[in-house]
């Protein structure tokens, strides 16, 4: 499976209006270690809370097909939409479908609401904000050729905001750019085509994306300078006939699109327009030029000068973040591997104390694997942890025993310490449902920093208090078993006797988790 899969899942997740960080996804997929097979697609959905499932449907079983799902078609995952009985996939009849498909299925869980991703994009406001009150205030300086000043300014920053974009698809980055314009049949349009294909020896040399944020930051840069100094029209004078040198490269991109890759960009198509524009608004409305003289000239080199710094700072920071991921995604699939982690963990120091009777636990109580998580309500790691934890507790609970430990210190003379552990013990005590236990402790990690946020806490819990001899019977069991096992941090964890090894991530539990459990089955 290639890039061809990645952009089928980003589409079918786009259709089902479920949201995530592009970037993100992809870094997780060309993290894991079996990519790129069908379990990294499945797991880096279950990266981001996405249930996903794979099913094996014989084609005689195919009336039970859902409308929307992915399917591997030729080792490619491909979207699938099937409606009246009829499949439509990249433009294959059904008949074809049927006889090319490799009877495997990919679907995702919509019964939970996904969490909402933002968008980069929704970060930069508060800069799209500054720049259009600066261009405001401009404006107002200098109130001379307006109409044309507007029109400049708009087509700037709209060439400057798509140039910027085409920037980051050449570089493999994510836009905000939705999927379904940049690659469409009905359109015929696939930008990443596009800005990929080297097709032409010109292409392999010159980068027409940068060419085109150079072109549209140093209008912007000048437009501001000139501005300020009111003389703007120097800067009209200029683009009146130096537009005309960008025609050859609009030509040279049209015919490319058109004859060489057969697919259009709608990004080039706006940066194209918004020069166009340009060349047509400084020619056709009337301006009273300026004299040419050396300070304008200085200033133009300035800003053209300084565009160009910019752009080499974006390329060089650009270089070294893509440096930095590859080298973070080498690491990370080298971390995540199972056999490696299985030899760690064999490594580890081990148990003394077996003994669970006196611990919190919570899914199969019978069962012969065991994840132990020693915690202490006041750790800030364990707050970060726990999501995960709660996640492993949610998903494996048929499969595995696990257990909660408190790392507490009966012998402090912090009152306030002593009473949150004995009322949590008591709800877990109390509680008829234990999982409001694992309620309480995740409300407590949300509250513990803020005294003022507290009482709300207590008053949906006090019920389960009660008498403090139980709870604390259950803690000195828990102070033992932590002090026989030589427990000194938390969070700590333990799956069946042997320590989680401190060189990984405790996030990284919920990768190795399945394997194990698959392992210790077999």
């Amino acid at each position: 499976m290639t890039r061809k899969s990645y952009t089928a899942v980003i589409n079918y997740l786009d259709d089902n209006k479920i949201h995530v960080d592009k970037d993100e996804f992809e870094l997780q997929l060309e993290g894991h270690p079996d990519f790129p097979s069908l379990l990294a697609f499945s797991d880096a959905l279950h990266f981001f809370n996405i249930e996903s499932y794979s099913y094996r449907i014989d084609n005689d079983e195919k009336d039970i097909l859902p409308e929307d799902f992915l399917a591997l078609v030729e080792g490619e995952l491909a979207v699938v939409n099937k409606k009246n009985n009829k499949i439509a996939v990249n433009g294959l009849q059904t008949e074809d479908f049927f006889s090319k498909w490799e009877n495997i299925i990919l679907i995702v869980d919509q019964s939970e609401e996904q969490p909402h991703t933002k968008s980069k994009f929704e970060y930069a406001y508060i800069n799209w904000g500054i720049i259009v009150v600066l261009f405001l205030f401009l404006f107002g300086y200098d109130s001379s050729n307006l109409v044309l000043k507007s029109i400049f300014a708009i087509t700037s920053l709209v060439g400057f905001i798509f140039a910027y974009e085409a920037f980051k698809k050449t570089h493999g980055k994510g836009t905000f750019i939705p999927v379904g314009v940049c690659k469409s049949d009905y359109l015929n349009t696939d930008c990443d085509m596009v800005f990929n294909s080297k097709k032409w020896k010109i292409f392999n040399k010159i980068d027409l994306s940068e060419i085109s944020l150079l072109f549209f930051t140093s209008q912007i840069v000048c437009f501001i300078l000139f501005s300020l100094i009111k003389n703007i029209e120097f800067l009209f004078e200029i683009y009146r006939y130096g537009l005309f040198a960008f025609l050859p490269v609009a030509f040279l991109s049209l015919f490319y699109q058109i004859f060489v890759v057969k697919k259009y960009c709608p990004v080039c198509m706006v940066i194209i327009a918004s020069v166009c524009i340009q060349l047509l608004v400084t020619n056709l409305i009337f301006f009273t030029g300026k004299k040419i003289n050396m300070s304008a000239v200085i200033l133009f080199l300035i800003g053209s000068l300084g565009a160009l710094v910019v752009l080499l700072n974006l390329r060089i920071k650009n270089k070294n973040a893509q440096k930095n991921e590859n080298t973070f995604k080498r690491n990370l699939k080298f971390r995540r591997n199972y056999q490696f982690f299985k030899n760690n963990l064999s490594l580890q120091k081990r148990l003394t104390n077996k003994d669970f009777s006196s611990a919190f636990v919570f899914g199969n109580e019978n069962a012969d694997q065991s994840l132990t998580f020693i915690t202490n309500p006041f750790c800030k790691h364990c707050k970060e942890f726990y999501p995960v934890f709660l996640k492993l507790v949610k998903k494996y609970s048929d499969e595995l025993r696990i257990n909660i430990f408190f790392d507490v210190d009966l012998s402090r003379e912090d009152l306030d310490n002593r009473m949150v552990h004995i009322n949590l013990t008591n709800i877990y005590i109390n509680s008829e449902n234990k999982i409001e236990f694992l309620e309480a402790l995740s409300g407590w990690y949300d509250v513990q920093g803020y005294s003022e946020n507290k009482d709300g806490w207590y008053t949906k819990y006090s019920k389960y208090f009660g008498s403090s001899e139980n709870a604390l019977e259950l803690l000195k069991r828990h102070e033992k078993w932590v002090s026989s096992n030589s427990v000194h941090f938390t969070p700590n964890i333990f799956i069946n006797d042997m320590e989680y090894p401190i060189q990984y991530e405790r996030a990284d539990l919920e990768f190795f988790i399945p394997e194990f459990l698959s392992e210790n089955l077999n």
